[in-house]
């Protein structure tokens, strides 16, 4: 205790910034945990632990199907005729997921592409196509009722077809 008279140091203010900074971590460590846990409900994942044995290894796609008819929604677009952009690049990115999910031995026969990209992420694909094949689904429901799309909205469509296209040529898969 003589220590603390030399150099004077308040214990009193020493323990209120002893508990402050315990308190502090455990909010961070706290906040940790809560947000791992919700991240893991949004992926339909169990969280990853260090004791799991997990197996991950990579499937190759033929795409050449997929590539021909985003090819055909490429010229639609050129030509301006954006409902068989849509409609071509919809039926690009189904035959990506009915070939991924034929090597899980799943036919997909009334499935739309986010039920199939659904089942792709829940079956161990490590890239999650969800969002991506929601919003497309979402632009090809508007143009069948007849509203208006954007030729950015188009656009956007094709970029997305064949981002798909390209990252399912080797998917990553965990068992």
């Amino acid at each position: 205790m003589f220590w603390l008279t030399v150099f004077q140091i308040d214990v009193l203010a020493l323990f209120v910034w002893s508990v402050i900074v315990v308190c502090v971590m455990s909010a961070v460590i706290v906040t940790y945990s809560i947000a791992r846990k919700i991240l893991s409900l949004s992926t339909g994942r169990p969280p990853s632990s260090s004791s799991s044995k997990e197996r991950e290894y990579f499937i190759s796609i033929d795409v050449s199907d997929a590539l021909s008819l985003y090819n055909q929604a490429q010229n639609f677009f050129e030509r301006g005729e954006y409902r068989n952009v849509v409609q071509y690049c919809y039926n690009a990115i189904k035959d990506v997921f009915v070939k991924v999910l034929s090597h899980f031995n799943i036919s997909p026969e009334d499935l739309n592409i986010v039920d199939m990209s659904y089942i792709v992420q829940v079956k161990g694909v490590r890239v999650s196509f969800i969002d991506h094949v929601q919003h497309v689904n979402f632009i090809r429901l508007r143009m069948i009722v007849g509203q208006m799309v954007s030729k950015d909205e188009v656009s956007w469509v094709l970029k997305t077809c064949k981002a798909i296209i390209d990252m399912s040529k080797e998917l990553p898969i965990v068992l």
